[in-house]
């Protein structure tokens, strides 16, 4: 296979070619370290490396499987992983000034995860700082481009992660999601992103909260980032540690699935929302079973609960974000710095309140996904928009910037379609459509089930099949 497609293969391609010894896991390592120095420089997504470590762990996994030791099911796989995760041999700044010098002494749990598996990590790739932002900007490492459009953002905040999977420049990465993390990057990049149930991967060893934190933070999870959602499937078993619960179906026409393309304050840009109805209807003449349907929530009550929640999270160790917002507040017409100043300084009491109401919002989202199996619908409003400010990586900072929706500004700070899964713990997945706008990627998001996240990835597996799905990059392929 040339260099190139084996560059851009999948992982569970890359891992039977390294079985039948058609590749060294040396030699794969090479290859993404070569296209790195040769090709990122107009991008900046990997920002880091260990490569005397990764080139010694190489090595040794061709001499076992050359001797027929036992291996772990991704051994030879080189990855890059999201700078907010701990990673011994490497910094782990979270794009934090203050963190410029850490260097962890241990693994973020789903780390060690993935190098007991047999992964090879030769490299961090670029974020938002303090991971709190939708396009990937920090004061150590600068700004990330868009292997599509360098003028367009990745994301955030898993920027460079997903820009690095769809640029060709590792097997696959690990991302994280408390605000779409992992999902809106996949979009804007053109990848498969799975953001897991609650709780079923470890986050600890992830920043934030601070390094040496052993509580982890409600909302928050770690996942995977890919080329095809068998690889989601693979690495998730491994960052999970157990079986996990199988999807409800394997063929494509027997899922029962609702599409909900929003109304009020979950707006959607006309283009991107044409895309994905032309991929719906592709999926449709493929067979699929999908059905316009509404929320089973309050679309408004769910979006304002996980906002409290999120904004809450944000603003316990962090009161100077609270003060900024109220000073902004007499210059917001939305009212969005008040409310989020009012979030962060939400009492124990209300705390229990926003559990109630959540559990609610578990309640009927279990009825719902008694009769139907998925929910598919837009990631965000828009897709991957031009750099903007650069600014701190602070929420208060992004209170006026504006993207554009249908040729009218709107908030940039809209949290609603990625809200949707996190406030109710729900696994969520989304896959490129092939579809562009304007030269640019679109994905379709897939809400599944609570503990049964192969049911969105698999369905994800049997649309890319039926429908096409990823493309690389032209300026890199």
């Amino acid at each position: 296979m040339p260099d190139d497609q084996l560059a851009f293969a999948t992982a569970t391609e890359q891992l039977r070619m390294l079985d039948r010894r058609e590749v060294s896991a040396s030699e794969l390592l090479e290859l993404y370290l070569d296209r790195i120095e040769r090709l990122d420089g107009n991008y900046n997504l990997v920002v880091a490396f260990d490569r005397e470590r990764a080139r010694a762990t190489a090595a040794d996994i061709d001499l076992r499987r050359e001797r027929g030791d036992a291996l772990g099911p991704l051994a030879g796989l080189p990855i890059t992983v999201k700078d907010s995760f701990e990673v011994v041999g490497m910094p782990a700044t979270c794009g934090l000034e203050h963190l410029r010098d850490h260097r962890p002494d241990q693994d973020a749990d789903a780390v060690a995860r993935l190098r007991g598996a047999g992964v090879n990590v030769f490299g961090k790739t670029n974020l938002p700082a303090g991971a709190s932002d939708w396009q990937s900007f920090n004061p150590i490492y600068g700004i990330s481009r868009n292997p599509w459009n360098p003028d367009r953002t990745v994301g955030g905040s898993s920027g460079g992660a997903a820009g690095a999977v769809a640029a060709g420049f590792t097997s696959f990465e690990l991302g994280s999601d408390i605000g779409g993390s992992i999902r809106i990057p996949s979009h804007f990049c053109g990848v498969f992103g799975h953001k897991p149930t609650y709780g079923l991967v470890s986050t600890r060893g992830q920043i934030p909260p601070p390094p040496g934190a052993l509580s982890q933070p409600e909302l928050g999870v770690a996942g995977p980032i890919a080329r095809s959602a068998d690889d989601l499937a693979l690495v998730l078993s491994v960052l999970a540690g157990k079986t996990l619960a199988p999807a409800r179906h394997e063929q494509l026409g027997d899922f029962r699935v609702g599409v909900w393309m929003g109304d009020g304050a979950y707006r959607v840009d006309g283009a991107y929302r044409g895309a994905l109805e032309a991929y719906i209807a592709d999926l449709r003449r493929a067979g699929a079973s999908i059905e316009e349907v509404g929320l089973p929530v309050d679309p408004q009550e769910s979006y304002e609960t996980y906002l409290q929640v999120l904004f809450a999270l944000v603003g316990a160790p962090a009161p100077q974000e609270a003060d900024a917002f109220e000073r902004l507040a007499d210059q917001d017409e939305t009212g969005m710095a008040a409310k989020l100043a009012r979030y962060m300084r939400t009492s124990l009491g209300e705390w229990f309140e926003l559990a109630e109401k959540r559990e609610h919002l578990f309640r009927a989202w279990a009825r719902f996904f008694g009769q139907y199996d998925l929910l598919v619908c837009p990631a965000v409003p828009v897709v991957a928009f031009p750099h903007m400010a650069e600014g701190s990586g602070v929420h208060s900072d992004q209170l006026f910037r504006r993207v554009t929706i249908d040729g009218e500004p709107a908030p940039y700070l809209d949290f609603t379609w990625q809200g949707l899964a996190l406030v109710a713990n729900l696994p969520a997945t989304v896959m490129p459509t092939g579809h562009l706008v304007d030269g640019l990627p679109t994905g379709l998001q897939i809400i599944g089930p609570h503990s049964e996240d192969l049911t969105a990835i698999r369905f994800a597996a049997l649309a890319a099949q039926a429908a096409g799905a990823y493309l690389p990059p032209p300026a890199l392929s």
